[in-house]
Formats: C-alpha cells, sequence, structure tokens
C-alpha cells in the first residue's frame, strides 16, 4: 500500500475501532455507537472531512470491477479445483495488490468476524454514518458508477457463458429448444451498457426493469433444474454449476440496485455488507462442501425414501409379511455366522482374513436383498429419510399424522428385529446341537465359543462402542445406496443398458430392458449391501493395521453366536454370563438401531433445511403417545 493511502486510511481505521463492539454478535452496541458517532460528526465538520476524503480515496482504488464481480462468487474452475484452491489459501492466503480495494477492505476489517456485526447493524444506522460524513443520497453520476457498471457486464457475460455448458443443456433441454432467459438477460444489457459507456451516463429504468425480469427467469429455470434433479439425480459438477449462476445472478441485482436506485446509499449498504461477508467466509472450505452437497444429499435421501416406504407396515398384513421377511434374513444371517466362524479358525493372514470376512458378509447381504428379505438395521436409515421427507411436507396442525407414522415405523422396526433375531438364533442353537453329531466336533473349540460370549458383554467388553460402530457403518451404507441410486438415474442407466448393443445382441430387446429397468431398481441397494459387508469384514483389519481398538457388533450375528456358543458349552458352562450376554444383545441392537437412525434422521433434515423444531414438537407428540399408548408402539396394527 502507498505510504498516502495508508496516512488516509486511518481516520476510517478509528472509526471502525470506535464502532466494533467487543463480541461481534452484539450487533446492537454497534447500531448505537454508529448513533453516537453520527452525532459526534455533525458537530465536528472537521472529522466529518478528514473521513469523506479518505472515503471517496478509498472508492478510488483500482480494479474495484473484479472485486465487484468475483468476491463471494464461485469461479468456473469447479468443484474440485475451487475446493483445491481453497485448501491452498488456508495454508497460504494470496496476497492482494495493496492499493486494491479488496486489500483496503481486509486492512480496515481485519477482524475475521468484523462481518456479523456489520450485518447486524440496520441499513438505517448505516445510512445515517453516511449523511453525517457528507455522502448525500440521489443517484451517482456514470463516472462514480463506472467500476460497477464494468463489473455487470462481467457478469452478464459470464452468466450467459455458464448457461450454454453441456450438462445444464442436458439437465434442463427446454433452454435448447427455447430461447434461453440466460443469453436473453445478455442481449438486452449489454446495448444499454454501451450507451451508458458512450453518454458516461447510467441505464435507465426501464432497461433495467426488463433485465430483472429475465433475471427472474433464470432463478424460476434453476430452481426447475433443481426439482428435475430429484427424480432424474443431479452431479457435483451440475451443483456447483447451478450454485455458481445464482450467486452470479444475486450479485447482478445488488448491483443494478445501486445503479438505479433514486437514493444509492441504501444498496450500496446492502452491497458492502455481501462484499464483507464474502471476503471473510470466501476462503472456508467446510461451508462450502457443505453447501455444494447439499442439493446431492437430498437427492440421495429422496431416494433412500422412496425405499424406505417400502420399510414402514401400515397394516395388519404388512406387518406379518415384515415378520416373514425378516425371519428369511435371520436364516440366511445365521448361516453367515457360521461361515464367518469357520473362517476364522483357519487363521488366514490379516488381509486375507478380512477379504474373506468381507466377501463372506457382502454376498450374504446382496442374497438377503434379491430374495427379497430383510436386515433389521438397515430400516433406520431408509426410514429416517421417509420421516424427513413427510416432515418437510407436514403442516403443524398435521402432527396427529407423522405421530401415527412414527407409531408404525417402531413397530415395524420391533418386528423387524424380533425376526432376524427370532429365526437367527434358534437356526444357530440347531447347527451347533446337530454339528458334533456330524463332524464328531463342535463347531468351534471351547475358548472361542467363550470368547463369542465375552465379546457380547455389555460391561466387560467395548461391545457397545463396537455397536455404534456398526452403526455408523449402517448409516453410510444407507449414502452409498442413496448415490448410486441418483447416479443411475442421472445417467440414465436403464436406458443405456437397454439399448446397449452387445447386451442387446446377447439377452435379446426385451430381456435387455428388463436388465435395465432391474438394474435401475436395485443397483443402489446391492452396493449399499456389498459396501457394508465389506466395512462389516475390514473392521478387524483397519485394528490390526493401525493398532486402534475398533470392532463391529451387530445385533443379528450377535444374537447368532450367543445361540452357538450357549449350545455347544451348555447352560452350566454358561449360567454365570448368560444373563450379561442376553443384556448385551439387547443393548447391541439399541446402539445399532440408535446411531444409524440418528445420523440418517440429521442428514435428511440438514438436506431439506429443515430445523430441530419440527422434530422437538414431533418428538414431544410422540413421547405423549408412547406414555398413553406403549403397546401399539410394538404390536401389529388392529387393520
Amino acid at each position: 500500500m502507498t505510504e498516502p493511502l495508508q496516512d488516509i486510511l486511518v481516520p476510517l481505521a478509528s472509526l471502525i475501532a470506535r464502532l466494533r463492539p467487543e463480541d461481534a454478535e452484539h450487533g446492537e452496541i454497534a447500531a448505537q455507537a454508529i448513533l453516537v458517532e453520527a452525532a459526534r460528526l455533525r458537530e465536528t465538520p472537521e472529522d466529518a472531512e478528514r473521513l469523506r476524503v479518505a472515503l471517496r480515496e478509498v472508492l478510488a482504488s483500482a480494479r474495484q470491477d473484479v472485486f465487484y464481480a468475483e468476491s463471494g462468487v464461485r469461479s468456473a474452475l469447479g468443484f474440485w479445483l475451487e475446493l483445491t484452491q481453497r485448501l491452498g489459501h488456508r495454508i497460504l492466503p494470496p496476497v492482494a495488490d495493496a492499493d486494491h480495494l479488496r486489500a483496503v477492505l481486509g486492512r480496515l476489517f481485519d477482524r475475521a468476524d468484523d462481518h456479523v456485526w456489520v450485518a447486524a447493524v440496520p441499513d438505517a444506522g448505516w445510512i445515517s454514518l453516511l449523511d453525517a460524513i457528507g455522502f448525500p443520497g440521489g443517484r451517482p453520476d456514470g463516472a462514480r458508477m463506472r467500476a460497477v457498471l464494468d463489473a455487470v457486464r462481467v457478469l452478464s457475460y459470464r452468466l450467459a457463458g455458464a448457461a450454454l455448458d453441456r450438462e445444464l443443456l442436458h439437465a434442463e433441454p427446454a433452454l435448447e429448444e427455447f430461447e434461453s432467459p440466460f443469453l436473453a438477460q445478455n442481449a438486452r444489457l449489454q446495448p444499454a451498457l454501451e450507451r451508458c459507456r458512450a453518454d458516461a451516463g447510467l441505464p435507465d429504468h426501464d432497461d433495467i426493469s426488463e433485465v430483472e425480469v429475465l433475471l427472474d427467469q433464470c432463478t424460476r429455470a434453476i430452481e426447475r433444474v433443481r426439482r428435475r434433479g430429484r427424480e432424474n439425480g443431479v452431479s457435483i459438477r451440475l451443483t456447483y454449476l447451478l450454485a455458481r449462476m445464482q450467486q452470479i445472478i444475486q450479485r447482478l441485482e445488488k448491483l443494478m440496485a445501486v445503479l438505479v436506485a433514486a437514493d444509492c446509499r441504501a444498496p450500496a449498504v446492502d452491497l458492502f455488507k455481501a462484499l464483507l461477508r464474502a471476503e471473510q467466509t470466501g476462503h472456508r472450505v467446510l461451508p462450502f462442501i457443505a453447501d455444494n452437497v447439499a442439493l446431492v444429499a437430498r437427492n440421495i435421501t429422496e431416494s433412500a425414501s422412496r425405499h424406505g416406504e417400502h420399510y414402514i407396515a401400515a397394516t395388519r398384513s404388512e406387518w406379518w409379511s415384515m415378520a416373514r421377511s425378516a425371519a428369511g434374513g435371520g436364516v440366511i444371517i445365521a448361516v453367515m455366522a457360521l461361515i464367518k466362524m469357520r473362517l476364522a479358525l483357519l487363521h488366514l493372514p490379516p488381509l486375507t482374513e478380512a477379504v474373506a470376512y468381507s466377501l463372506n458378509y457382502g454376498l450374504g447381504f446382496v442374497l438377503i436383498h434379491l430374495l427379497g428379505l430383510t436386515v433389521a438395521t438397515k430400516q433406520p436409515a431408509m426410514t429416517a429419510a421417509a420421516i424427513a421427507a413427510t416432515v418437510e411436507e407436514a403442516k403443524p396442525r398435521e402432527l396427529d399424522r407423522l405421530s401415527s407414522l412414527v407409531q408404525c415405523v417402531t413397530r415395524t422396526q420391533f418386528i423387524a428385529v424380533l425376526g432376524n433375531v427370532g429365526l437367527a438364533m434358534p437356526l444357530a442353537c440347531l447347527i451347533a446341537f446337530v454339528w458334533p453329531k456330524l463332524f464328531g466336533a463342535p463347531v468351534a473349540p471351547p475358548e472361542k465359543l467363550a470368547g463369542l460370549l465375552q465379546d457380547i458383554h455389555p460391561v466387560q467388553s467395548a461391545a457397545l462402542l463396537y455397536a455404534a460402530v456398526a452403526g455408523l457403518g449402517l448409516f453410510l451404507s444407507g449414502l452409498v445406496s442413496g448415490f448410486f441410486d441418483n447416479k443411475a438415474r442421472y445417467h440414465q442407466l436403464a436406458n443405456r443398458v437397454a439399448h446397449a448393443p452387445r447386451v442387446r445382441s446377447l439377452l435379446g430387446e426385451g430381456r435387455a430392458a428388463r436388465l435395465g429397468a432391474y438394474l435401475d431398481i436395485h443397483i443402489g441397494a446391492v452396493l449399499g449391501n456389498l459396501f457394508f459387508g465389506f466395512y462389516l469384514g475390514m473392521a478387524g483389519a483397519v485394528s490390526v493395521l493401525t493398532g486402534l481398538p475398533i470392532d463391529i457388533r451387530h445385533v443379528a450375528f450377535s444374537s447368532a453366536n450367543l445361540g452357538t456358543a450357549v449350545t455347544s458349552l451348555g447352560l452350566e458352562a454358561t449360567r454365570e454370563i448368560l444373563p450379561w450376554a442376553v443384556a448385551g444383545v439387547i443393548g447391541i441392537a439399541l446402539v445399532n438401531l440408535i446411531v444409524s437412525f440418528s445420523l440418517a434422521l440429521y442428514v435428511a433434515m440438514k438436506s431439506r433445511r429443515l430445523g430441530a423444531q419440527q422434530m422437538l414438537r414431533l418428538g414431544q407428540r410422540v413421547l405423549r403417545e408412547f406414555l398413553r399408548r406403549p403397546f401399539d408402539f410394538v404390536r401389529p396394527p388392529l387393520m
């Protein structure tokens, strides 16, 4: 920064220091300080003159147009490159030219949370301060607004260019078939800006009004693409592009408001607040990731909610159907538990053993899904999304309907767990009883069987912690399922498989179409189950490789292990630990379900931008219903 400009900024820096509250959250203190300062400046014209000169010098800083056009607006780099750039800026922040407006703003507002109190001060307070300094209202002259006009030109071109992106046109074909508002705004705005350049004036209100209508049409087109994305899927790149276009539109609207307002101070204050916030938060990484992932997460949870509807038994026949489905899943789980136990006795190398465990789990879960059976712990990740979708659609007076939905979810979850455990444990007992008669030896050595009981002890082992680790895997598997369902819709998997020449020549046209439709429906669930299987199988290998105490406990497998150990060792040998083991299985079931459900509900609520207030009201209503009629949450519906 040149020495003269640095000296000129001293009164402005002193002013900001006098206005700044100790706590940035106390905007009311800053607002009161502004009123006091405005009154003081009216009584000391020489101080007001120094501030007026300094502020005019700041507003004459070089390259303002780039600052107005780019600060707080995402670049054309795309999600991954901008994420990399932000990470780099967190390590080594960029240094702006000392005479540019960006550097001047950073020098004056040098605390990272200054934007909080600045935004909290009402616009009227800032306008009163400008009035006291000597900045009158009215429309500015064209020369003073040259940087704003240049920024509007740049943003208009960038919005039109972004609208030609092939991915956007693929998501919204109407932008090619009909006149695009993104291109129309540029065609209407540029001649008006050229006239301003030639006459050194400002655009007419009529010109800006027409452009504002076109920008409103652009916003509606973006919303249309987002709504279509809920059915047709969406990608990270498209999400980033839509967010960038929305930011360009919002910045254009703020800049044009400055150009045409009868008193430019109010829109200028609004622009100032937006620029300061952008500068002080523009390099943050986590909010950037969260904003981009929000729409994709919504589409993932939309898919999960559609699947979740199949896990909610609303009638008595559906409840009994879920019981049979879960019982069938319990049969396969008992066999999987046996295979896993026998694999452990082979004492394979750690990585080979982990792969073998993973294939056992993964293929078993896929088989359960393909046979139309149920794993109870897979339900929470799906039903949580269905509840969040219903909360979003419901009005406060519809809490009765939501309470009934929660009842259905709870009783369905109860019978599913009971079905899994009710068949997995008896079948494991039967296998343990028959095995010595067939092979002349118990299914596992006594020390291994005793270890199975000790592993599910709720106090003397980390069973409940490991159950939470398994609950995390259940939640993640739900996200994986939703992600690939979203990806299949976005890339039109069904049509591509149905029309693939090799597939059609091998299977024929009809079978190829059926295969595509089948994959479109089941690809997410299959890959989600494979992921969960490998998550469970690899936990032990991660523990060996890292030395961290990582393991998993899953209620269905724990119940099967309990049945195997008790039958093989006998009741007399297990009498002391048996009550603890039963309590451990119950605790594992609760932790599995609570962790996976809570995480899934949180993500589903955040992706829909729902607050906790709706869920708290619903929770209170459900608790009252539970205290009045607790058995309604576990017994089958009356009809």
